[in-house]
């Protein structure tokens, strides 16, 4: 603020004197006699117009051109100091007149013209006029510069700007330092305090800076829980066939008449767990890595691939499925090993949960929203409040195979997983005109112009 109050002085100055200096060629004598000359001749309009001139010439000066009584000839407001000037002058002159003089200005013989001087003019008619000047007065300046107000100046400057400064300064930092908190808290593992809503609010780059930590600490925090829920899913998932080998080893190892049936105990429990921790690897790669390029297909080949597996399945257990190939092709843009991953772990868990002789129901078309393909079982079906948990990793609804095991739980929420980075969607929904369930799978269509060239 000092610098700013400095440099205004400074410029403030520098106009002022090269005002003031403008007039320095210019002699007001002069004037007045192009002014006397112009009213004998062209009368009051010429001499109104000349005023006019000077003033677009000289913006710093003046002119005044009045009567006996201080009425300007121009109509304007005539300054009091100005009609002070021309009363000294009127009473002078016809002090002068009245002993036999003939004076024509103020200016004392032998002294130059000065811009303060009043001239008379004498008009055609005999009326009488008389001219003064106005010009740019001393620069302001000059008073700080004489009477030592320049320290006052810019201590009033400094006095004003500090309490600005201080609230400008807080304005700014007292929510980075909040956000530098919340950056500490975060870092050294712990959820950050909540953001000031007033914050968040705010419509410049720290309302912006602040919403955006928000949704990374948000961000974060789910990645953590999801972690550690990961985590503990795991270390629960695998102490289970972890007990039952244990128990199946020691069972084995008394050589009892039942030691074979143990042994494949043993191979079905480390046949689940390699199954398990493979699905584990497979979903962390699928979330942190970036997943192979996709490529046009037609999402009936995969699908007719899919059932073609599962018919061969679906005999043995006395299952049917109902599958007609759709006339027209279904183009989409994926990868498609994973998009066969996911249609197998469906029509798998509709054969895990369908009773013996049920119909498994796979249908595909296209639509508005997209590529669809759903399949449903005929089984018990799930809970209303678990549909949106399904998806999620370890998760199992209240439902068990044939065989009285239930599935690891990876299954779907790899489905779901390789769907949205393919920028689908999945969902499950319970019939409703009979028991069952049905997972419905939409993908972005992919336009004629991309789609691969197939057959009916």
């Amino acid at each position: 603020m000092g610098l700013i109050t400095l440099l205004g002085i400074a410029i403030t100055n520098l106009v002022a004197s090269a005002r003031h200096d403008s007039l320095d060629d210019v002699e007001p004598a002069t004037l007045a006699l192009q002014a006397d000359a112009l009213l004998r001749q062209g009368g009051l309009p010429a001499l109104r117009r000349w005023a006019k001139d000077i003033h677009d010439k000289h913006a710093t000066l003046r002119v005044y051109v009045v009567d006996h009584d201080c009425i300007d000839i121009a109509q304007r407001r005539t300054q009091t100091r100005i009609c002070y000037r021309i009363t000294a002058h009127a009473k002078k002159r016809d002090f002068t007149l009245e002993n036999g003089g003939t004076p024509t200005t103020t200016t004392p013989a032998g002294h130059p013209s000065s811009w303060w001087d009043v001239h008379d003019l004498s008009a055609p008619d005999g009326s009488r006029y008389m001219l003064t000047f106005l010009p740019f007065d001393s620069p302001h300046v000059d008073a700080l510069r004489d009477s030592g107000l320049l320290p006052f100046l810019l201590l009033g400057a400094f006095a004003m700007s500090l309490p600005l400064c201080w609230l400008l300064a807080r304005y700014i930092d007292h929510p980075v330092r909040q956000l530098a908190l919340g950056a500490r808290a975060l870092g050294d593992g712990h959820a950050p305090a909540r953001i000031d809503v007033r914050l968040l609010k705010r419509n410049d780059g720290l309302g912006s800076l602040a919403r955006a930590f928000g949704h990374m600490a948000e961000n974060l925090a789910d990645h953590l829980h999801s972690r550690e829920r990961l985590l503990g899913n795991v270390s629960h998932e695998l102490r289970s066939p972890l007990a039952r080998l244990r128990l199946a080893l020691e069972l084995a190892r008394r050589k009892t008449p039942h030691a074979d049936a143990q042994l494949d105990r043993i191979e079905q429990e480390c046949a689940h767990m390699d199954r398990m921790v493979g699905q584990l690897l497979l979903l962390v790669r699928l979330r942190h890595a970036p997943a192979d390029l996709p490529e046009p297909l037609d999402l009936r080949d995969v699908v007719q691939q899919v059932v073609a597996d599962a018919r061969f399945e679906a005999g043995a257990r006395g299952h049917n499925i109902d599958w007609r190939r759709p006339e027209h092709a279904l183009p989409v843009l994926g990868v498609p090993l994973l998009l066969r991953s996911v249609l197998e772990n469906v029509m798998r868990n509709a054969l895990r949960h369908g009773p013996a002789g049920s119909t498994i129901a796979v249908a595909a078309w296209r639509d508005a929203a997209g590529v669809v393909v759903e399949i449903g079982d005929e089984g018990p079906g799930v809970a209303e409040a678990d549909l949106a948990r399904l998806f999620q990793s370890f998760f199992r609804a209240d439902r068990t195979d044939v065989l009285g095991q239930t599935g690891s739980g990876l299954g779907l929420a790899i489905a779901a997983t390789v769907i949205r980075q393919h920028g689908g969607g999945i969902q499950a929904r319970n019939r409703a005109e009979r028991s069952g369930l049905i997972v419905r799978t939409a993908l972005p269509a992919l336009s004629t112009d991309h789609a691969p060239s197939v057959s009916g």
